[in-house]
């Protein structure tokens, strides 16, 4: 079976799920800057939280815009026969082998914002770890996840 690689549904998911953490996070800050305004409770430089806020919209740029791309390029499954291998990381590349005889577990996950991309997240567990496979669309998903436990009854028969 060839690489798999990701959907462009997926990406643009990546992106929104990113976009949400940061804004989560932008309307904690402000909420810490107005009662910090309000209640004194540190002076700090005007040029210090302006650093800080360059800083931040740099580090969300990237993880907004530049991110879901390069992991999208780096991040792969193949299924084979009897094994499945994983191709993920960014800045350190890991290539993970599972053999599917030592599968003990596979669940699938979909919050609300992947349920609007049709998009499913894989947990496949062995004995000593468990390892997520990138997202996916629904139906291949639920497509790995049945050959997966077709494999593993045919294994065990």
């Amino acid at each position: 079976m060839n690489t798999n690689e990701t959907n462009v549904d997926v990406v643009r998911y990546w992106r929104i799920k990113a976009f949400i953490h940061c804004l989560i996070f932008l309307v904690i800050l402000i909420s810490l800057y107005f009662l910090n305004q309000f209640l004194d409770f540190i002076t700090v430089p005007e040029w210090t939280l302006l650093f800080v806020l360059l800083i931040l919209v740099a580090q969300w740029l990237f993880y907004i815009a530049f991110r879901p791309s390069l992991k999208a390029k780096h991040w792969r499954y193949d299924l084979y026969e009897n094994q499945l291998i994983i191709f993920k990381g960014l800045w350190v590349r890991q290539q993970i082998s599972i053999p599917l005889t030592r599968v003990q577990n596979i669940e699938s996950d979909i919050g609300p914002v992947a349920k609007a991309f049709d998009i499913a997240e894989l947990r496949v567990t062995t004995a000593s770890q468990t390892n997520y496979l990138p997202e996916l669309k629904r139906e291949e998903a639920f497509e790995i996840q049945r050959k997966i436990q077709e494999r593993i009854q045919t294994s065990l028969t």
